[in-house]
């Protein structure tokens, strides 16, 4: 009874023997899966051992390609070409017309040449400009001939103009006489005739009156003075 009750006492502790025994098998093999799993996910041998050579290896640095030696020279400085002088044009005066240029400007030559070979009962014993004065001359008939009067009417009285002398000597024709001709020999009553719009007409048509002077040319012979020397 005694020997039953001991054997029944050590069956739990060979019960825990084996029982400890099993665990500690199994707890083994859990860690022997686990480091058979941990071999399997780490990298083949070769593979991790290329990857450290290539670590290892120097990294090449990059080729500079090599940049043309820079020129630190000073440039000669260029001659500039100097452009030559302009030529400063004088400013071209525009002459100030009097109030008789004015109006002698904007009348009419042809009525003016009509008004100076018209004969007029009025101007002394009866004359016309054209019976004292040839308008195609410079030579005397019994006035000045009028042939390129415009020139020389510019140079008779200082400060006046052509056109003034003109007008002047027209209407008031002893204001100036021509040397070698008498002081009353012109009608004094030409502006009683004309008004001043038909004066203004035939000054107009005298300062038309330009060619080539014929003062030095030889006089024609008469006919009768040719026929006489015979």
């Amino acid at each position: 009874m005694i020997q039953r009750q001991l054997h029944a006492r050590r069956m739990p502790k060979a019960l825990v023997g084996l029982c400890a025994v099993l665990s500690i098998l199994t707890a083994g093999c859990g860690t022997m899966q686990s480091t058979v799993l941990h071999k399997a996910t780490d990298a083949p041998p070769m593979e991790a051992e290329a990857t450290q050579i290539e670590a290892a290896m120097p990294t090449e640095a990059p080729t500079e390609t090599p940049m043309p030696p820079t020129d630190t020279s000073t440039p000669e400085p260029t001659a500039t070409a100097t452009p030559p002088p302009t030529a400063t044009l004088a400013p071209t005066e525009t002459p100030v017309l009097s109030p008789i240029d004015r109006m002698v400007a904007a009348r009419d030559p042809e009525k003016g040449k009509v008004l100076f070979e018209t004969f007029q009962e009025q101007a002394g014993s009866g004359y016309s400009c054209s019976n004292c004065h040839l308008p195609d001359s410079e030579k005397t008939n019994i006035g000045p001939g009028l042939l390129n009067i415009k020139q020389r009417a510019a140079t008779r009285i200082e400060g006046l103009t052509a056109a003034e002398y003109i007008y002047e000597s027209i209407t008031n024709s002893m204001a100036y006489t021509v040397e070698g001709f008498e002081v009353d020999l012109m009608p004094q009553n030409w502006a009683e005739i004309y008004n001043d719009l038909e004066i203004f007409d035939i000054v107009a048509y005298l300062l038309t009156l330009e060619g080539e002077s014929d003062i030095d040319d030889p006089e024609p012979v008469a006919e009768g003075a040719a026929s006489d020397s015979d």
